[in-house]
């Protein structure tokens, strides 16, 4: 399967693919979106090394969206999961309280990264490995997620 006949497939399918992993992501389009683009991705790098199925349909981009779905789910997961086995261990060591608050109002991804960071010590190309980014996106989400920290601590201070 060369470029120019997975650009075909997706022009064909992506529709319907679409569709699915819109449904997937319960109505969120940014994460469809993201769903779709590795999905065609996974299958562009099987193409360019020789490793296409004889039968490339809808139906075998559904079930590789659906693979795509899946391993974000885990990958979520396991965030959580070192999110919730840190809090412990940070709050043993300082009254960290309004901070932890604060954390808590932060969006998941950026609440990940600090955690990621400052309570696991990862660093940045760690980091962005884990949460499957470049370096320098996320570098870009740490630099946000620090700056809504502070704003939300700021913001408890005053009140």
């Amino acid at each position: 399967m060369t470029d120019d006949d997975v650009l075909a497939l997706y022009a064909r399918t992506v529709d319907e693919v679409y569709r699915y992993a819109s449904r997937l992501a319960g109505g969120d389009r940014s994460w469809a979106d993201e769903l779709v683009q590795e999905t065609y991705l996974h299958l562009l790098q099987r193409a360019r090394r020789g490793d296409v199925p004889a039968a490339v349909d809808t139906g075998w981009l559904i079930v590789s969206c659906r693979h795509r779905f899946l391993d974000e789910l885990k990958r979520q997961r396991r965030r959580q999961d070192r999110e919730l086995r840190a809090m412990p261990r940070a709050t043993a060591d300082v009254d960290a309280g309004p901070a932890l608050e604060a954390l808590d109002r932060l969006p998941v991804d950026q609440r990940t990264v600090l955690v990621l960071k400052y309570i696991d010590e990862m660093s940045v190309g760690e980091i962005g490995r884990e949460i499957g980014r470049s370096v320098h996106a996320t570098e870009s989400l740490l630099a946000r997620a620090r700056t809504a920290l502070r704003a939300q601590l700021t913001k408890g201070a005053a009140s």
